[in-house]
C-alpha cells in the first residue's frame, strides 16, 4: 500500500533467511526504481507516486560492451554534477562527502571493495549538484551499477591492488576542488576519475577524456 512503512533491514534478513548486503542492494534497487523511499531516521516506505518518470537500461550492466556505454554516460553526466557541486554544495553537503571518503579508505584498508561508500560519495556530488534530475538518475545508475562494479573492482584488487589505492586518490581530487568552490577543476577530476575507473575495469579509455 502507498505510504506503508516497510520492515528493518534486519527483519527482511531474517525473514527471508538472506544476508543484509542482498536485502540492501534488493532495496536500493527498489529506490532506483522509485518503488520505494526513505526518509531520515524513520526507514523505508512504499512510494506515494511508483515509477514516476523512470528510466530503465534495456541493455545489460553486467556485459562488457553496455558496461563500457553507461559508463561514458557517467563520465559526461558525473562531470557535469561535479562541477555544479562545486558551486552549490552546503555543509552538511561536504561533510557528507567527507564521510563517505573516510569510510572508503577504511573499507579498503580492510580489504573490501568500498563500492557502498564509493556510491554514496557519487551519490552527495549529485544531491549538492541541485538539480534533482541528475541526482535521481545517478541513483539509478548507482543502483544497476553495484553488482558489476563490486565483481570488476574485487578482481582488479587481486590482481592490482595498488590500483584500489588510487581510486582513493581521484575520490579526494575530487572532494579538494569542490571543497575548493573550483567547478572547472571538480568536473576535470570527476572525468578523469570516471576515465580511469573505466581502464581499471578493462573498459578501455574514454576518448577525449579530460583527466586530473
Amino acid at each position: 500500500m502507498p505510504g506503508a512503512r516497510l520492515p528493518s533491514e534486519k527483519e527482511l534478513a531474517e525473514r527471508f533467511d538472506v544476508s543484509r548486503m542482498v536485502v540492501r542492494e534488493a532495496m536500493s534497487r527498489l529506490k532506483s526504481d522509485e518503488l520505494i523511499e526513505t526518509r531520515q531516521g524513520l526507514g523505508a516506505f512504499v512510494s506515494a507516486e511508483p515509477g514516476r518518470g523512470l528510466f530503465r537500461l534495456q541493455s545489460d550492466p553486467a556485459a562488457v560492451k553496455d558496461l563500457h556505454d553507461i559508463f561514458q554516460l557517467r563520465v559526461a553526466v558525473e562531470g557535469a554534477a561535479a562541477g555544479l557541486a562545486a558551486v552549490s554544495a552546503n555543509r552538511s553537503e561536504l561533510a557528507a562527502m567527507r564521510g563517505s571518503l573516510r569510510d572508503l579508505k577504511t573499507a579498503i584498508a580492510a580489504g573490501e571493495d568500498g563500492v557502498e561508500a564509493d556510491n554514496r560519495f557519487h551519490a552527495a556530488i549529485a544531491q549538492a549538484s541541485r538539480n534533482p534530475y541528475l541526482g535521481r538518475f545517478l541513483t539509478f545508475l548507482g543502483a544497476n551499477l553495484h553488482g558489476a562494479i563490486a565483481r570488476a573492482r574485487s578482481n582488479t584488487a587481486a590482481r592490482h591492488p595498488e590500483s584500489i589505492l588510487a581510486v582513493q586518490a581521484e575520490h579526494e581530487a575530487v572532494f579538494t576542488a569542490i571543497e575548493q568552490r573550483d567547478a572547472r577543476g571538480a568536473e576535470a577530476a570527476m572525468r578523469g576519475h570516471l576515465s580511469a575507473a573505466m581502464e581499471r575495469l578493462g573498459l578501455g579509455p574514454f576518448a577525449g577524456s579530460a583527466r586530473s
